[in-house]
């Protein structure tokens, strides 16, 4: 289960749970309040917290599962430090609810400020606890303080409805407790659980915040699939390329082929329609109705129960049945899809992260801005370095032009349903394209060379964190994915086929990484047979195991071109190479914002089809200055 978010129909839950489905605590917003959610933390599988923007004051609302009585006092004493955790990141202003289940009972005397005398039963240990709590935090237990019938007071019957107790409390500020008009228990609800609704009605008002504008989905995969669309979009495009200017700009030049893509896929393709058909019935709603008029009789409630739980078995069976088809035909025809129903259903799409970040002093953040500023700070810090300014190139500036041919096996390379980089083009979009798409590739990419100017999109990049543990805070513990665009991927399939002549040769032959028909399973699979070897003729056998802690990213540039510099390059292909690592920039996107572009001064491009032909050269020089230095 895990924490995160998910939205289905007009509403986004917001939860944190174990991986076993025991515990766990949620939030339920309607689609108008999720607009004024300011930031969420799962503090643990019983604690979340999340925050509301509001006028004139903010809110925080932190729900809460306590242990069971089945729990020692050591679990009970850290649920409240993880209460106390969350009730440290609400500012003094705030309204402040603290909700939920907390297995304590508070009696019917009032208690200062702090519980009413409209309570219910006798106050036990926990219920000390609970009232220890709230006193010390200044808080106001909303459902003793309301008089109501005895029915609207108990909130858990036990088995067999022999007890009834109140246990599940609303708490609010004392600052705010005239904003409560009733806080009471309903037992009417018919939500099939021994606990019962309590609802608290208050005076707030919530302050709509401006939501980032979502970025929609175009079905990509039809420009192969439907033959009219591919055809028309290659009309659209052929005739706006036809209208452009001449320029000598490469940056004009990319913009206005970038335009022509994009605002011709637009007017073609239609949009990812998230279809979510429901498998609940209408029959099961309406013995659902029937099942709630029958509250006051438990026998024909639990009849009634027993069917609905039947048909809701057979119907989500039939459902998922039905889904599954569509899934194997599809299978063949649009794996992307096929998986993206796959992830939906089994609920593997769901948002994991724990809402927010810490910084570098370990404090909690939560907002939005603030949250992107870190992952900003983040990666200026993770990709800093010393580096030189952009260095000469010592040899002369040449280079035969690129051909069509060699451009059109790039472009034929390219994997398929991958994310797109900062610019939005897919490979998609250029590979229906034909001989059309392979010509603007041709006139663009030749500018690039011929000049040595990237457009400036072609150095972004866009980097997707993913959290290696469910909950993680720190930006340690998130595995970061390179999104770069697909053209720069082209450029640079195009200068690997150059060069690798050139650089392959120099890789001594004992490396098994990133190596054209070698693998490091067969490098392990021979270091076994020498070790067997050696143990059965007792002869001693001397291993060293260097361990590069975040290799890829520790490479310096300075280096890395003195390095290049050294081969029989190309001075165009040094230049763009160049070019491309002293002006890449990145960003951070969380959900549907992106933080501010930071320079990136160390490591090779991940995911950049350069990247392991360079960090073996890197690597291999090395090795060799340690062997002089042996010798040495």
């Amino acid at each position: 289960m895990g924490a995160g978010s998910f939205t289905t129909d007009n509403f986004t839950l917001f939860y944190s749970g174990g991986n076993q489905h025991e515990r766990g605590v949620g939030i339920l917003l309607d689609k108008e309040t999720s607009k004024s959610v300011k930031g969420f933390w799962a503090v643990s599988d019983r604690v979340v917290l999340i925050k509301l923007h509001g006028k004139p004051f903010n809110i925080s609302i932190i729900q809460g599962y306590a242990p069971t009585a089945d729990y020692d006092e050591d679990a009970v004493t850290n649920f409240y430090e993880n209460i106390d955790k969350a009730y440290k990141q609400c500012k003094s202003d705030d309204i402040i609810y603290v909700m939920g289940d907390f297995n304590a009972k508070v009696g019917d005397k009032r208690i200062g400020n702090t519980v009413g005398p409209f309570g219910l039963g006798n106050k036990n240990d926990r219920g000390d606890n609970l009232v220890t709590w709230c006193q010390s935090h200044n808080l106001v237990i909303t459902n003793t303080w309301y008089k109501n019938h005895p029915r609207r007071l108990w909130t858990w019957r036990s088995p067999g409805d022999r007890t009834r107790n109140q246990i599940d409390y609303i708490m609010v500020s004392h600052r705010f407790r005239n904003s409560i008009i009733s806080s009471k228990a309903f037992p009417g609800a018919d939500c099939g659980s021994d606990h019962v609704p309590v609802i608290c009605e208050s005076r707030v008002k919530l302050k709509r915040l401006n939501q980032s504008k979502k970025n929609f989905k175009l079905q990509i995969h039809l420009l192969k699939e439907d033959t009219d669309i591919k055809q028309k979009y290659r009309i659209k495009v052929q005739n706006r390329f036809e209208a452009l200017d001449e320029t000598t700009k490469t940056e004009a030049l990319w913009e206005q082929m970038k335009s022509s893509i994009l605002a011709s896929t637009v007017e073609v393709l239609p949009k990812i329609q998230m279809n979510k058909k429901k498998w609940m019935t209408d029959d099961t709603l309406i013995l659902m109705e029937q099942r709630r008029l029958k509250k006051s009789n438990p026998l024909e409630y639990k009849s009634i129960d027993k069917e609905i739980r039947i048909k809701c078995s057979e119907a989500k069976e039939k459902w998922l049945n039905e889904q599954c088809l569509d899934i194997e035909n599809k299978l063949s025809v649009n794996t992307k899809y096929a998986h993206r129903r796959i992830d939906e259903i089994t609920g593997k799409s769901r948002c994991t992260s724990s809402g927010c970040i810490k910084s570098k002093s370990g404090t909690i953040l939560m907002e939005k801005h603030d949250i992107l500023n870190r992952w900003s700070e983040y990666i200026g810090e993770l990709f800093d370095d010393n580096r030189a300014p952009k260095p000469n190139i010592k040899k002369n500036i040449e280079g035969p032009s690129i051909m069509k041919d060699e451009v059109r096996q790039a472009i034929k390379s390219m994997k398929t349903n991958k994310a797109t980089g900062p610019d939005g083009i897919s490979i998609e979009m250029i590979q229906c394209l034909d001989e059309l798409g392979v010509d603007i590739m041709t006139k663009l990419i030749n500018k690039i060379y011929d000049t040595g100017e990237l457009p400036e999109d072609l150095t972004k990049s866009v980097f997707i964190a993913l959290p290696k543990k469910p909950g993680a805070t720190e930006c340690e513990l998130h595995r970061t994915i390179n999104l770069m665009s697909h053209v720069t991927k082209i450029l640079l399939k195009i200068l690997m086929m150059r060069m690798k002549s050139k650089t392959r040769p120099e890789i001594a032959k004992e490396q098994y990484g990133f190596m054209p028909d070698k693998s490091t399973r067969n490098a392990i699979f021979i270091l076994r047979m020498i070790i067997e070897r050696s143990i059965e003729v007792k002869h001693d056998i001397y291993l060293c195991f260097l361990d590069y802690t975040k290799a890829f990213d520790k490479v310096k540039h300075d280096n890395l071109f003195q390095i290049l510099e050294q081969l029989d390059i190309d001075g165009k292909d040094l230049r763009l190479i160049r070019n491309l690592y002293w002006n890449q920039k990145a960003a951070m996107k969380v959900n549907n914002d992106t933080s501010e572009y930071t320079n990136i001064k160390r490591g090779v491009r991940q995911g950049c089809v350069l990247s392991p032909d360079l960090f073996n050269i890197y690597s291999e020089m090395i090795l060799r200055n340690l062997e002089d230095v042996d010798k040495e």
